[in-house]
């Protein structure tokens, strides 16, 4: 008689490690999202702190979030000038100085796990397009 109570592990297909960390990334980042404030970690020294204070002291905007998503995504790409040219044209989404506290902490905070975890995991070989793309996943996770 065969033991029914590994059965699931049959059903379960197979999947890539370098997908599964992704997945397993995207899950954990999106969850400190949704805490807000999200914890700050050793990157934060006492002047970021003191400056990005008013930005963490409530939860942004969900339009607010989207657009450090959005910044971090090109800013893990590389695309500095069109970082530089959404700021300019996209300055009206920010309604207050705190909101765009905010705004530099999230995007701070987001490159910084990214490259973090592409530094940590460097024997998965990690590109910044994968990282970049985990990040569409933390925004479909964060607005289902």
């Amino acid at each position: 008689m065969r033991n029914r109570r590994w059965d699931f592990l049959y059903d379960r297909q197979r999947q890539p490690v370098k997908a599964y960390v992704l997945e397993r990334f995207a899950e954990e980042l999106a969850a400190e999202l949704g805490a807000w404030p999200p914890p700050f970690v050793e990157w934060v020294s006492d002047e970021l702190r003191a400056r990005y204070a008013a930005g963490a002291a409530a939860r942004p905007r969900d339009d607010v979030l989207r657009f450090a998503l959005e910044l971090s995504r090109l800013d893990l790409e590389r695309e500095f000038e069109e970082v530089d040219r959404r700021l300019r044209a996209e300055a009206h989404r920010l309604q207050s100085p705190a909101e765009e506290a905010a705004l530099h902490l999230l995007v701070r905070l987001l490159t910084e796990k990214c490259l973090g975890l592409k530094e940590h995991a460097d024997a998965m070989r990690l590109s910044r397009a994968d990282l970049a793309g985990c990040l569409a996943d933390v925004e479909r996770r964060l607005f289902r």
